[in-house]
């Protein structure tokens, strides 16, 4: 008689993953506790790798955000400069802002 795969459904299986990289127990400890009989890696990737990638991961997104605000600050900069071809290209809030910081100049 042929014995039949236990099939888990996502919850559990992300659960399983958070625990063993929280790092607070090992594969043994949770195929034990959870009566599985072996963790195996999935699609050729160890679990170490999995961290690694999972840290280049939010590695790229962080770099990606910096990347992102660094962008915006040269555009806001190139906007700033008079003599600059993009302050024409201004939507208004460039002028105003530098209109309000003269009229407070002024007020002192």
């Amino acid at each position: 008689m042929k014995k039949t795969r236990q099939q888990y459904d996502l919850d559990y299986k992300l659960r399983i993953v958070a625990e063993y990289l929280s790092g607070t127990i090992s594969a043994e400890g949770l195929a034990r506790g959870e009566r599985i009989e072996t963790i195996v890696t999935s699609e050729g990737v160890s679990i170490e790798q999995a961290r690694k990638i999972r840290g280049l991961e939010e590695e790229l997104d962080a770099t990606q955000k910096k990347l992102a605000q660094t962008v915006l600050e040269n555009e806001l900069l190139k906007k700033l400069q008079p003599t600059s071809p993009f302050a024409r290209k201004s939507s208004g809030y460039i002028e105003t802002k530098q209109l309000l910081v003269r009229a407070r100049g002024r007020a002192k």
